[in-house]
Formats: structure tokens, C-alpha cells, sequence
């Protein structure tokens, strides 16, 4: 458009020259046209930043856990009751009852001969009895708990690559479409 602005003034330019007495006329003669140089525009993608690869290392995740142990089993102990003893007193026979011949003298002193009955002769004796025998006793212990804490690992740690792609923008830059120049144009 600026081109057909220009031209058109030259053009405007050559006939006022040439109908207001000028040498040149008709369609042999030339005038020399200036054209200046045309830039654009272009559009052009341009890495801003190149591509990237990363080693990321993820540490493994632990927790505390707390858990109930035994520390002493339930168990049961016996224990022994010995014998219960006593001292019992009771009357034995020491000698059972029996006849006797006995000879006595009378009050005329005649020697006089009897079965005499001689009654049984008892005794205490003591002795010692069993009042009751030995035995067992089992006695239940109930079990110990206590609780430990420790470290478990949750989830275990693990190497990443992790992938930048490269970054591109797109940047507008001006260039010379044409570099201009002159050239003759005939006279209308």
C-alpha cells in the first residue's frame, strides 16, 4: 500500500513536471523511483530452556509401634501342704484280767488257798496320729505384660527420574523481506 502511495506521487510528480515544459514527453520518457526496503515480521519458536532430567531420592517413611509382650508367662506353682499330725492319749491293756492262786493264813493261822481274780491293769499311752495327710495346692499365676516400642518401616525409600522437557517460546523477530533500491519507470 505504501509502495502504491509512493509510486502514484512520483507519477503525479513526472507529469507536472513533464506537461509544465519539461523536455520528456510522451512514452520515452523515465523517471527514477526510489524503493525503500520492506521488513516483516516472523514468527519463530525458541528454546528457553533445555530439557532436564533430575535423580530425586525418596527416603524410606518409618513409624513407632507399640506392642504388648509377654514378659512373664502365666505359670502355676504347687506348693506341698505336709501332713498335719497330733499327740492322741489312750487308754491300753497292759495286763488282762486273770485268777490267781493265793495262799493266805487265817486269824487260827491255818494257811488257806484261794482263786483270787485279779482285775486287768490299763495304762494312757500316748501316740502320735495322722489328722491329715499331705497334699497339693496348685496356686494360678497370672501373666506379666508390658509393652515395647519400635521402629517398622512404613514404606520403603526409593530412587526417582523425573523428566523437564525443554521449554520453548515463541519470540517475533523483524526481517528484511526486500532490500529496496531504485529503478526507471516510464512517464504516463
Amino acid at each position: 500500500m505504501r509502495r502504491l502511495v509512493i509510486l502514484a506521487a512520483f507519477t503525479l510528480a513526472g507529469m507536472a513536471t513533464a506537461q509544465a515544459g519539461g523536455r520528456c514527453s510522451g512514452s520515452h520518457c523515465y523517471q527514477r523511483v526510489d524503493h525503500p526496503p520492506v521488513y516483516g515480521v516472523v514468527e519463530e519458536a525458541v528454546k528457553v530452556r533445555p530439557a532436564q532430567s533430575y535423580v530425586r531420592q525418596v527416603p524410606p517413611v518409618y513409624a513407632r509401634q507399640v506392642e504388648q509382650i509377654v514378659l512373664r508367662p502365666a505359670h502355676r506353682v504347687e506348693r506341698i501342704i505336709p501332713a498335719q499330725y497330733s499327740v492322741v492319749a489312750e487308754q491300753v491293756l497292759v495286763a488282762p484280767e486273770r485268777k490267781v492262786w493265793q495262799v493266805t493264813r487265817d486269824s487260827w493261822g491255818r494257811e488257806i488257798g484261794c482263786w483270787v481274780t485279779v482285775p486287768a491293769q490299763y495304762a494312757v499311752q500316748h501316740r502320735h496320729v495322722q489328722i491329715a495327710p499331705a497334699r497339693a495346692v496348685y496356686e494360678d499365676i497370672p501373666a506379666v505384660h508390658g509393652y515395647r516400642e519400635q521402629k517398622v518401616l512404613v514404606e520403603p525409600g526409593y530412587v526417582t527420574e523425573e523428566h523437564v522437557p525443554a521449554e520453548y517460546a515463541t519470540r517475533h523477530r523483524r526481517v528484511l523481506v526486500s532490500p529496496g533500491g531504485s529503478s526507471w519507470q516510464p512517464l504516463r
